[in-house]
């Protein structure tokens, strides 16, 4: 059986930007995302006249990625407590526990916090290397995709850059 995958909002946002939200289909998983991130990709995107917002939002109307709430309170009271989350990221980390899921996730407290939890995750560059493995995606693509997002404000440390330039020279 394939774990979900359970996106945060920078994935979805900067996947988007970049034009590649066709992707989102190519992953046989079931997609999810919750109440919060909804609000902050779609909701807020589209006041601010952000033209990722749209596709996003069209990702969910057509149920490619499906919007889910996590339903254990005792677990999100707990995340809660802990300094350095926000509220999207305790509620993707829930729900990635509750499913068994994997939680994508780029901001590093939260990546720190799945550990503590046992909670699978990866970042958005997990799922563009995927699809290069798979042949979705050439190596070209992949680096054009990596810049892309870099140049629309997505980050990531000079260690991962470098580490991500390594996995695509090989």
């Amino acid at each position: 059986m394939q774990k979900p995958l359970v996106f945060n909002a920078t994935p979805i946002i900067y996947i988007c930007k970049i034009g590649l939200s066709k992707i989102f289909g190519d992953f046989s998983e079931e997609k999810y995302t919750t109440p919060i991130v909804v609000e902050e990709v779609v909701d807020k995107g589209k006041s601010l006249g952000a033209p990722d917002a749209f596709i996003a939002e069209e990702l969910i109307q057509r149920s490619i990625i499906k919007v889910r709430e996590p339903t254990n309170v005792d677990f999100v009271t707990l995340l809660s407590a802990l300094p350095g989350l926000h509220k999207a990221e305790i509620q993707v980390l829930a729900l990635a526990k509750e499913l068994e899921g994997i939680a994508i996730v780029d901001e590093s407290v939260a990546r720190e916090v799945s550990r503590l939890y046992d909670i699978e995750t990866h970042g958005t560059a997990y799922l563009l290397l995927r699809l290069l493995y798979r042949r979705k995606l050439s190596k070209k693509q992949v680096k054009e995709a990596i810049n892309g997002m870099i140049s629309a404000g997505w980050r990531l440390t000079a260690e991962e850059y470098a580490k991500l330039i390594r996995e695509l020279e090989v």
